[in-house]
């Protein structure tokens, strides 16, 4: 099947509610669990066949500065079903990637990018792959692209790659604070110092289905204190959304540097946005929601 005209992909972005480093290993990754939600803000895809002799990607956008044309995990999805399928090997697209979400934020645009292309072009082509080489392709993008395979809630662990359905409908206001320094996710890992014990699936799915706002109580990132030293906004922000009564739960998403707030009411999150916007001018805010 041809594709004959444009076809608009969203890619969603991801929290992190909590993230839990057990321990560093001598491969030099480190073993982790966390629950993650994919939330309402995305960037957006635009792809079509095309006769050039080659497959184009581009980026525009705010965030898209950074990002190489020719190097990213975009072109790593076309690659890998090139050396797979006749189907793809012969074809030719033109991607352009209006970047929405930050990079260098911990919200997994990159990889959720990646996968939004892949699993269109093996719904579109229909293509026939083994799930031993559909796994080796998600890990050629990062451990982390397995949390957007689909829409539902994931409790991750070992390296990221470990995926659980979390049976629990989240439906809260989100407030996104970006405050315009990335960070690189390997640098941060290598500063951490910071470990905690394993904190199963089943004990934080009793927890949250109990009273979300005790889970929220021990939702820690281990990540944090690295991320503060290497880069202070992010120590000052936190700071001071948890001075603000009126947030619910205050987090630093994966490695970071994005930041975010949970709230009871939309009114409230509109309160906060507005008192970050005065004291913080220059950051990036973004209100949205939870996907379930």
């Amino acid at each position: 099947m041809a594709l004959i005209k444009n076809f608009l992909l969203k890619s969603p972005a991801k929290i992190n509610f909590h993230l839990r480093v057990l321990k560093k290993v001598p491969n030099r990754y480190h073993l982790i669990e966390s629950l993650v939600s994919l939330i309402g803000l995305y960037d957006e895809i635009t792809i079509k066949e095309t006769s050039v002799e080659k497959t184009r990607v581009s980026f525009v956008g705010k965030f898209s500065k950074t990002i190489s044309p020719h190097d990213n995990s975009i072109v790593t999805v076309i690659s890998s079903l090139e050396n797979i399928s006749e189907k793809i090997k012969n074809k030719n697209f033109t991607i352009k990637v209006k970047k929405n979400i930050p990079a260098g934020s911990g919200l997994g645009g990159g990889s959720s990018n990646a996968v939004t292309v892949l699993l269109f072009l093996i719904k579109k082509f229909n293509l026939k792959i083994e799930k031993k080489i559909l796994l080796e392709i998600l890990n050629k993008i990062g451990f982390d692209s397995r949390i957007f395979l689909d829409k539902f809630p994931k409790f991750i662990s070992h390296y990221g790659e470990r995926i659980n359905i979390f049976k629990y409908k989240f439906r809260l206001n989100v407030l996104l604070i970006y405050p315009n320094k990335p960070n690189f996710t390997k640098t941060i890992y290598q500063q951490n110092k910071s470990f905690s014990k394993t904190f199963s699936i089943k004990k934080t799915q009793q927890i949250i289905k109990k009273n979300i706002h005790e889970y929220f109580h021990t939702a820690n990132n281990d990540l944090v204190h690295a991320a503060k030293k290497i880069n202070p906004r992010i120590g000052h922000l936190i700071e001071y959304l948890k001075k603000q009564k009126m947030c619910d739960f205050v987090q630093m998403t994966g490695s970071g540097s994005c930041c975010f707030a949970i709230f009871k009411s939309k009114k409230n999150l509109l309160k906060c946005e507005k008192l970050v916007k005065t004291r913080y001018r220059s950051y990036w805010t973004a209100k949205t929601k939870t996907i379930t």
